[in-house]
Parts: C-alpha cells; sequence; structure tokens
C-alpha cells in the first residue's frame, strides 16, 4: 500500500496550487510509502496530487506513481492492490493500449480512460485511488467496497483536500482542533464513528464502495455507491452443505493465492484461531517448499511476567505446517507509551498489538502480511450473536447450553424488542446507550443517537424480521465495524511501520456466498462458532489444531459467557491495567476541561475511575480505556 494525497481547486478565482500545499500531509504520510516519492500538477494547477509508494508489484523506477495512460490524458494514484489487473490489462491491450510497467495503478489509469467511472466496478482489490482526464476535465476519488484502504476528503472554501490519514489532513488544513461531536458520542458507546463522519469536525471519509466525482475550477459531485450489496440477495442456485464447503474452500484458496502475490515477501499475523491457521495451510499448500514466517503477540503479565496467550497452540501449528513463528510480547508499559499516536483515539489494545507485528514482521524483511480480519463477522464467529439467535429463533435454541448474552437486558417480551435493540446487546453497549441523560453534556447529548442510526441502517436494508438478525447484524458489521473498527485498528497502524496487511475473507465472491448461504450450514448442535468454515477445511486443518476462540485483546476476561468452553482460562494479563495506572487516568483526564465542560458530566467520570480504587475489583473496562485513550490523542493533537 501507499500514501496518497491531494488538493483540488473547484472555482478558478482560487489562488494556484503548489505542492507545498501538501507538506504537512507528505510529511504524515510517508511512513505508508517509503519506497518512492512523487509528485503532479496539472497545467492549469487547479491540482496538485502526491504519493508515497510500497513498491509491492513492480519495483523497478519507471513502476513509480503517477502513472499515465497510453495517451497521457489520464494521471493515476492508487494506495491498495487491484488483484484483478492483469485480467483487466489483457482487455485493455486488445484495444490497443500498451503498458510499460506491471503496476496495477497503470492498469487503473486505462481502465479509467476506456471504461470512464464504470471502471470502478470491475476493480477487485483494496484500494483508495484518484484517476484525472486532462482531456475532459473530470476525475474521480474512489474507495474499495469493503473499506480496506483509508482515504479521507474536506471541501473548504472551493476547495478539495484528501489523504490517506484523517490526523494528516486536519494538520494541513484547520488551525484549531475541533471534533465531532457525534462520533465522540458514538465512539464511547460502540468505539467506531458512523455514516461518513470522522473524529474531527470538517473532516469525512469517502465511505466503502463510494466515489467522489470531481471537475476542477468547476464543482465536485456529492459521494455515490458504484457498488451496492443486496440485502436481499439469494442463492442463485440450490446447494447442498458439501458443494457449499467445497465453495468456500475454493475461493478462499484463490483469494490467498492473489494476496499473496508480487514481489515483497509475505507473512502472516497468526493469532491462533482458526482464521489465521487456515490461511498458513493455505498458503504451505499454494508454496509447498517456499520460506513462511508468522508473528504472534502475546501479552506479558505485569506482576509476573509470565507471557499469556496462544503461542503454545501457534508453536504446534507452526510445526505441523513447517513455517518458522515469531513471539512478540505486548508490555502494558509499552502499550501505555503508545496510546495516542494514532490517526484517531485507539478502541482497545489492538492497535499497539498491530503496530508491534508489524514492527517486528518489517525487521525480519517482511513488507506485506496476510490476516484473517472479517471472518467472524462472515461465519458467525461472536459469542453474543449466537446467543442471540438462540434466544429468537427456536430452531437453534440449543446454543444457550454454551453462549450467555453480554447484557443484562430484559428479554422477556421478545414481541417488544426492536432489532436494533438485538445489535446493541453485542455490537455496542446498551447500557450507555440507554443512558445517555446521565454520560453526555449537552453538546454530546443532543447529537443523533447510536441507536437510531443504527435503526435508520436496518430501516435501509428492509430486513424487519428479528429471525433474519444474521444477516441484519452481517450487514451491520460490514458496513459500520469492519471498517471503522477492525481495519482501521489494523491497517493504519502497520502501515505506519511501512507493512501492507492484505485480508483474504475480504472479498465479494465470499461475502455474497456466505451471506445467502441458508442459517442451517452455519450453526449445529456441536455448540461450536463458524460450523461452516470449520466444516469446510477439514481435509486441511487436523482436529487437534482447532483452537476454540479466546477473546484476543484481554485473554479471558470473558470466560462468563461461554458456559460450557472447554478452554483453560489464565489470569487476565492485562486485567489490572488500569489499576496500576488510576493515578496518570485521573491526571490525563483531568488536564484537559472540555472533558467535564463539553463532552461528558462529572458523576460519570468519576463513576469510571472509581470502579479502578480497589485492586481486587479492578478490571478492564473499555469504556475507561476509550475515555483515556480520547484524553492522550487529545493532548497529542493540540501539541501538533
Amino acid at each position: 500500500m501507499c500514501g496518497i494525497c491531494g488538493k483540488i481547486n473547484l472555482n478558478k478565482n482560487n489562488k494556484k496550487v503548489s505542492i507545498n500545499d501538501l507538506n504537512i500531509i507528505k510529511k504524515k504520510i510517508a511512513s505508508r510509502g517509503p519506497d518512492s516519492d512523487g509528485n503532479w500538477i496539472n497545467n492549469e494547477r487547479s491540482l496538485v496530487v502526491s504519493v508515497h509508494r510500497l513498491a509491492t508489484q513492480d519495483s523497478s523506477s519507471v513502476a513509480n506513481q503517477p502513472l499515465f495512460s497510453s495517451d497521457k490524458n489520464v494521471i493515476a494514484i492508487m494506495n491498495g492492490e487491484i488483484y484483478n489487473h492483469n485480467k483487466l490489462k489483457k482487455i485493455l491491450e486488445k484495444k490497443g493500449y500498451i503498458f510499460k510497467t506491471k503496476n496495477d495503478t497503470e492498469v487503473v489509469a486505462n481502465s479509467y480512460h476506456y471504461w470512464g467511472k464504470k471502471f470502478l466496478s470491475k476493480l477487485e482489490g483494496q484500494f483508495a485511488l484518484f484517476v484525472y482526464n486532462s482531456k475532459t476535465n473530470q476525475g474521480l476519488l474512489a474507495r474499495d467496497e469493503h473499506g480496506i484502504s483509508p482515504l479521507y476528503y474536506s471541501k473548504k472554501n472551493n476547495k478539495i483536500f484528501f489523504s490517506s490519514t484523517e490526523d494528516s489532513l486536519n494538520s494541513q488544513i484547520n488551525k484549531s482542533l475541533k471534533l465531532n461531536n457525534k462520533t465522540v458520542a458514538d465512539f464511547i458507546i460502540s468505539g467506531s464513528p458512523t455514516n461518513d463522519n470522522t473524529i474531527f469536525k470538517n473532516i469525512k471519509q469517502v465511505q466503502p464502495g463510494k466515489y467522489i466525482l470531481f471537475y476542477p475550477n468547476k464543482k465536485y459531485l456529492m459521494p455515490k455507491f458504484y457498488k451496492i450489496f443486496k440485502p436481499n440477495e439469494k442463492l442463485k442456485k440450490k446447494i447442498n452443505s458439501d458443494d457449499l464447503q467445497k465453495e468456500v474452500l475454493s475461493i478462499l484458496k484463490n483469494k490467498v493465492s492473489e494476496r499473496a502475490s508480487g514481489n515483497k515477501n509475505v507473512g502472516i499475523f497468526l493469532s491462533g484461531g482458526v482464521d489465521s491457521t487456515l490461511i498458513l495451510a493455505l498458503l504451505r499448500k499454494i508454496y509447498p517448499k517456499k520460506k513462511i514466517v508468522t508473528f504472534t503477540a502475546s501479552f506479558e503479565n505485569f506482576k509476573s511476567k509470565e507471557l499469556i496467550g496462544e503461542q503454545d497452540a501457534v508453536k504446534k501449528i507452526c510445526k505441523y505446517y513447517n513455517s518458522r513463528n515469531i513471539v512478540v510480547p505486548i508490555k502494558s508499559n509499552d502499550l501505555i507509551k503508545n496510546m495516542g499516536t494514532y490517526s484517531s483515539p485507539e478502541t482497545g489494545i489492538l492497535e499497539y498489538c498491530n503496530r508491534a507485528l508489524a514492527k517486528a514482521a518489517k525487521l525480519n524483511g517482511i513488507d506485506v502480511v496476510l490476516s484473517g480480519e472479517g471472518s467472524d463477522e462472515m461465519f458467525i464467529g461472536y459469542d453474543h450473536n449466537l446467543s442471540i439467535i438462540a434466544i429468537i429463533n427456536k430452531n437453534f435454541s440449543f446454543l444457550k447450553k454454551k453462549y450467555k448474552l453480554r447484557s443484562d437486558v430484559n428479554l422477556k417480551n421478545l414481541k417488544k424488542i426492536k432489532i436494533e435493540d438485538l445489535f446493541l446487546i453485542g455490537g455496542a453497549d446498551i447500557d450507555l446507550e440507554n443512558a445517555r441523560e446521565e454520560i453526555f453534556k449537552k453538546d454530546l447529548k443532543k447529537t443523533e443517537a447510536f441507536k437510531k442510526t443504527i435503526s435508520k441502517y436496518i430501516k435501509k436494508y428492509k430486513l424487519n424480521n428479528p429471525k433474519e438478525f444474521h444477516k441484519i447484524s452481517f450487514l451491520l458489521d460490514y458496513e459500520i465495524k469492519i471498517p471503522n473498527i477492525q481495519l482501521r485498528r489494523s491497517e493504519g497502524p502497520s502501515m505506519a511501520e511501512g507493512v501492507e496487511m492484505r485480508f483474504p475473507f475480504l472479498n465479494d465472491d465470499l461475502k455474497k456466498l456466505v451471506y445467502t448461504a441458508p442459517l442451517i450450514f452455519k450453526i449445529n448442535k456441536s455448540l461450536k462458532d463458524k460450523v461452516l468454515l470449520r466444516n469446510s477445511i477439514k481435509s486441511l486443518i487436523p482436529n487437534y489444531l482447532h483452537n476454540e476462540k479466546m477473546p484476543f485483546g484481554v485473554p479471558a476476561t470473558r470466560k462468563k459467557y461461554f458456559l460450557k468452553s472447554k478452554k483453560g482460562y489464565n489470569e487476565p494479563a492485562l486485567a489490572k491495567i488500569l489499576y496500576k495506572n488510576r493515578n496518570q487516568i485521573k491526571k490525563d483526564i483531568d488536564n484537559f476541561p472540555i472533558f467535564k465542560e463539553v463532552f461528558f458530566k462529572k458523576n460519570f467520570l468519576n463513576m469510571l475511575q472509581k470502579k479502578q480504587k480497589n485492586i481486587e475489583n479492578s478490571f478492564f473496562d473499555p469504556i475507561l480505556w476509550r475515555v483515556w485513550s480520547l484524553s492522550k490523542w487529545y493532548k497529542l493533537q493540540l501539541n501538533k
């Protein structure tokens, strides 16, 4: 991947653009692309773009971005990968287009030249891109449908600025730090912004699957979808369980192969779960003799210094697949030192975990890593979703034997329960959402409630039957959780170390297949999670390597939700981290009057901190962590 940025004048009376207009952004995104730095300004000086490149497809200097169409009229810059670029290239060559490189960005330039904006629906990959045709004076900004590659923009004074990171954009265009109140409230309740919002007041994200059309010195059009996933889509043909499993495995094998392509060394972030183990198994099958390096995070107990995690299980996995494993210790002191140093406030500890893993990968000559994000959401891997399905669908009530709701919400009268309440039970903190009056001060309280935002999403899907909760949660996760939490806490921290993450599970073919498959193929009386996936990979992974899902962030904190789990639970490695840092937390929060004067009520902040005063009763509170990380991040942003 790379870092891209630019400035587009929308009025001919604006001051002519200069590369200096991007000087702050360029400095901040440089680590995303350590291999080359390219800039371009059009003749009218109404448009300037820049790119810091990580050369994954063609490392020759002629392949450095920006790149152009055969007739030089179209310029393109891109952050990401187009996995079907060779297929598109062959089509374009037959149309007379000439290519000088093996870079997929050159394919993007010629594709826009030939198909216009319709080329977006032909792309398969992870990308944030800019293209511009100087002959027609038309261009566009676009982002992949899964939201893997980030793309932010701001329209101000008849100018559009865009960048791969939101904080670099804010530093470039804003003299003061203004936060988006809606995002602050949503962040505390769910850990995620919604719609096109970011943590910054005047900065938007290009939402997954959308594009912005622009005409320099003239105008721009509001973001539009170029690809829409249909909530009521059904399987095109009847399929039995065996054929479905074969198709799942076939798709994943192809996607792992595609994402392992290029001229960079590829590694794997191996958690020990079935998702990353499958990626390793498939990569070994594709490359029987290739040296494969994997990286595993393990948490250091701040008292005993014992490493707590999946390193023992991973050791068996790596032995079976003949791969090297590097265990990366996650120390609480390092975790605290890195708080607030990301583009936006961190939702938990995974931002640092991915940064530490990426740093280890880079030190070991690995520039690209594969990871299993998206599998849990796709194959029903979360305990709270399984517990809800058990309650609302009698056909699967047997799941109650193992899975329990993460909330004490009263579900006695199911007829009165709204679907958005069911999502909040697992996807956000329903107790906080219901207590907005006691938590937020006026400016945050008057923003649209997270629950209302979710209800709008659900209304758009036109899925009103609670028994379709598995479909609704699938869509909500893919529209909110995956792009705004899962990918931002992985892709961003990893790219900050110059390592590109790729995600085999995030592809349109698998998404459509699994979404439309009957629920009976995804759940059975074995009481295991991700049944369809586990059944699909029996030939690749022996039973003794199938590890039960364990909370990665803070090991063992959710033992009570797995009533009959066979997992051995140790004391959580980071359970006392907030108690240990309670004095610093108070100091960090008290240092910023905005927290008590604008954002949160004093009693709420005091209540969160009071829970950590006694070591015996202290625990890892994700809400307090978010408040603390927001204060750390806010301080660093003010000082930039």
